[in-house]
């Protein structure tokens, strides 16, 4: 079995990462070509296939890093597990792993192809035979630690055909789930530590992930780890409609955290709805009166408002509650330069160079746009760049979505 490549010798010498990178996505687009075209002959030889993989691989004519290597035999698995018409068959699958983490230079890093087995298995509904993939690396890796609960919630929903299932023991898979879910509620793993490439990008495992987040948030009410790994799912995908929910959750049962206020107010920031702002930044200035925090978010909304009200009012506050002045200096910039006040912006960051030299080297780079005039792109860089120097020197958490 021969599985084209247009792999190409380089010459000797440097080779830079995104080389190696666009090389190695070339050649795995041309062996998914492949694995989608020979199902049944990679079933069927699944040791031959993989050995042309490597091969292909030690041919690659450019140095590849011991990671990239076993990602990339993780994504093959991954992508073969997929399609395979046997995936089913426990001791093809056992057998097929043995022989892709023997292929890997790192043999104890076995995760991603575990991790590939069990999201099949899970997916042609055999949550049993997944969660005995998933049970070594459910306490590392929040991600997986919910789908292994899943595995058993739907044992409890929706039963199941394989051997060992018992329909007499439903309920006590429900309490296996939820005993599952406090379990990672206490060990609080990061997310997404060993789910990566396609594993990541599969919009199927979605659902297993936000079902049991959303029980563990009722089963377990008063863990909030659970809302913020949610908030922090919810925002690397961009899913608004998640991020609403866990804030509500989180504003109605944590009313004295800031971080639930803060992420509220970024995310009615980013939408424009800057009316809810303030009103959240006025909540804030009430149940947290001696944190700066509320006030900067003040300040930093009021920049793109009409009135020149609001951006006084929060000025003087800003000075009632000592924010420094050197913060004070460049949202006074800001706000001249976003309302196309040049002389007034200058003026500003004259002060700002004569009042803290240090800070040179900041207000040079922002003396160039100033000179350069302003315009969209001029006008994002300089609220972002401020924006993000004011939080550091504030020591407020960021909340920057990916």
């Amino acid at each position: 079995m021969v599985i084209p490549s247009d792999i190409a010798n380089m010459a000797d010498g440097f080779i830079p990462e995104v080389v190696i990178a666009n090389h190695l996505d070339r050649s795995k687009a041309e062996i998914f070509s492949f694995i989608e075209s020979n199902v049944e002959a990679i079933d069927e030889n699944f040791p031959s296939f993989f050995g042309n993989v490597v091969t292909i691989l030690d041919r690659a004519g450019v140095p590849i890093p011991d990671a990239a290597h076993d990602e990339f035999i993780d994504a093959i698995v991954f992508r073969v597990f997929t399609v395979s018409k046997r995936a089913g068959e426990i001791k093809f699958l056992n057998r097929a792993c043995e022989i892709a983490c023997g292929m890997k230079r790192k043999k104890e890093r076995k995760a991603g192809v575990h991790l590939a087995a069990a999201v099949k298995l899970m997916k042609i509904g055999m949550p049993l035979a997944a969660a005995a993939y998933l049970q070594p690396y459910r306490k590392h890796d929040a991600t997986v630690g919910c789908w292994y609960a899943y595995c058993y919630y739907v044992l409890y929903k929706e039963g199941s055909a394989e051997p060992g299932y018992s329909a007499a023991e439903r309920w006590n898979y429900l309490k296996l789930a939820r005993q599952y879910m406090e379990e990672l509620g206490q060990l609080r793993p990061g997310l997404q530590r060993l789910v990566r490439g396609e594993l990541e990008q599969d919009p199927w495992l979605a659902e297993p992930f936000w079902v049991m987040i959303f029980l563990a948030t009722e089963w377990i009410p008063d863990n909030r780890w659970f809302l913020e790994i949610g908030l922090a799912r919810a925002k690397q995908e961009h899913n608004d409609v998640a991020l609403v929910k866990m804030l509500q959750i989180g504003l109605i049962r944590f009313t004295d955290d800031m971080l639930f206020y803060r992420e509220a107010y970024h995310l009615k920031f980013e939408q424009g709805d800057l009316g809810d702002a303030l009103g959240l930044i006025r909540d804030m200035l009430q149940r947290f009166p001696d944190d700066p925090e509320p006030v900067y978010y003040g300040l930093r909304t009021a920049l793109y408002l009409p009135r020149e009200g609001e951006f006084n009012e929060f000025r003087t506050l800003a000075e009632e509650k000592k924010l420094p002045g050197h913060v004070l200096c460049l949202i006074d910039y800001t706000y001249a330069f976003l309302r196309g006040k040049r002389v007034q912006a200058g003026l500003c960051l004259d002060e700002f160079r004569r009042k803290y030299p240090s800070l040179n080297y900041y207000s040079d780079m922002l003396g160039f746009v100033t000179a350069a005039g302003a315009h969209d792109g001029a006008n994002t860089a300089v609220f972002t760049s401020v924006d993000h120097f004011c939080k550091k020197m504030l020591k407020i958490g960021e909340t920057e979505r990916a």
